[in-house]
């Protein structure tokens, strides 16, 4: 969406939080959303009852089948964006045999038009929070947080095996599943969710905008919610998926959780998605990030890795990719020399162990030393070199592991017929 063929406009900013953008309800932008509306195609509408989630190129609402009644999900995507590779990995996942149970189903998709063009929508499964709900991951316990590293680990372990990475597993693509809703009234629903937190949308002058809804909703707190009722997660957003056989040139995944090597011309790849399944799988237990980055900088973050897991490999050096990945501070020239340190051995900052120790004091000390080491083991600087996530799975199911995951069911199959 070039900048000369957007309209000069500007909306008054919410006072409300967790809402999405709303400069970005513009000609190519989001689709005009308000609490009622029915959206889809003449053979399938849905009405909309409450509003979900919100990413950078779309917004996610509960709606409800006008045909048989049943809840749903409604991803409507941004309108420039043309590019359906998300629904080609969907399709293909749909069509490859039993689903698995840790990643989500696609029902549907469809297109509807807008004052801001032509929206793909996908139909899927109304879910609840993600693991980023931090009112939730506070009250997980120990035995539901091993339990959702397993399902994340089997769910990662499938995509691998059908020959897709997923690009972008983050705290966030991790969602519970919601307690049975199908007989729910929307009042029950909306008592679950929590009430519709809105505010109007308008332009600077105080008028409505053709391009913006009437109201920009929050996304529910989900207050009411039983936390002892969230067992089970599902896998989402596949925006950034690929065919490993098909990398893309790089990855749009959040900093902390960006693979080294990118940094340093190698491809993305099945190794990279290993990446960030330790940086989730560690987090579920340390509640914390584990390569924390408060700048989008990719030379400090290289440098908090090395910190924590020791210099890199001597072949990388002089490989760095300052154009792609360098900082540039506005009136200074931009620097394109790595620092030595990066390929020296030093003291490590603190080991996987200790830091464990700190962040998951649930985990016994056996637990906590056979998990150090499986992160390691699936961090190491070349990703041919990264544990696999079949073996991820195995070892989270060892015996290390029984006392914490005492009153559940491994989650050895996971696949259902469709």
């Amino acid at each position: 969406m070039s900048r000369s063929s957007t309209p000069e406009f500007y909306y008054r900013q919410p006072r409300i939080d967790h809402v999405e953008n709303v400069e970005k309800y513009v000609p190519g932008g989001y689709y005009p959303v308000d609490i009622g509306d029915r959206i889809g195609t003449n053979d399938k509408r849905f009405v909309v009852l409450h509003k979900l989630g919100f990413g950078g190129f779309s917004t996610v609402w509960l709606v409800r089948s006008c045909r048989d009644m049943r809840y749903f999900a409604l991803k409507i995507l941004c309108a420039d964006v043309t590019d359906t590779n998300e629904l080609r990995i969907l399709q293909h996942l749909k069509s490859v045999g039993p689903r698995h149970l840790n990643i989500v189903t696609l029902y549907d998709s469809f297109k509807v038009k807008s004052p801001n063009g032509e929206h793909h929508c996908f139909l899927f499964p109304a879910l609840g929070p993600s693991l980023r709900n931090l009112d939730v991951a506070k009250d997980l316990s120990g035995p539901v947080r091993h339990r959702v590293c397993q399902q994340v680990a089997s769910g990662m372990a499938f995509l691998h095996e059908q020959g897709i990475c997923h690009g972008d597993l983050t705290m966030s693509n991790v969602v519970f599943e919601l307690p049975d809703i199908r007989f729910m009234s929307p009042t029950k629903l909306y008592q679950l969710l929590g009430p519709i937190k809105a505010e109007k949308l308008i332009l600077a002058n105080g008028s409505f905008s053709l391009h913006g809804p009437k109201r920009v909703i929050q996304t529910p707190d989900l207050s009411s919610l039983d936390r002892s009722l969230l067992l089970n997660i599902q896998i989402v957003d596949f925006g950034e998926a690929f065919f490993a056989n098909q990398p893309p040139p790089s990855l749009g995944i959040p900093i902390q959780y960006f693979p080294p090597e990118l940094c340093f011309g190698l491809p993305p790849s099945v190794g990279s998605d290993i990446w960030h399944l330790a940086c989730v799988l560690y987090e579920i237990h340390g509640r914390s990030y584990l390569f924390p980055a408060f700048f989008p900088i990719f030379e400090i973050l290289i440098g908090t890795i090395v910190r924590i897991l020791g210099p890199l490999p001597s072949y990388w050096k002089g490989r760095f990719k300052f154009d792609i990945y360098g900082y540039e501070e506005e009136g200074r020239e931009k620097n394109e020399e790595e620092p030595s340190w990066w390929f020296e051995d030093r003291t490590l900052q603190k080991s996987m162990n200790a830091r464990l120790s700190e962040q998951a004091p649930h985990l016994s000390t056996a637990q906590r030393g056979e998990f150090a080491q499986l992160l390691l083991d699936m961090l190491a600087y070349e990703p041919e070199k990264r544990l696999l996530a079949v073996d991820a799975v195995q070892r989270l199911n060892s015996a290390t592991f029984l006392n914490i995951n005492k009153g559940f069911a491994k989650p050895e199959d996971n696949c259902q017929p469709r």
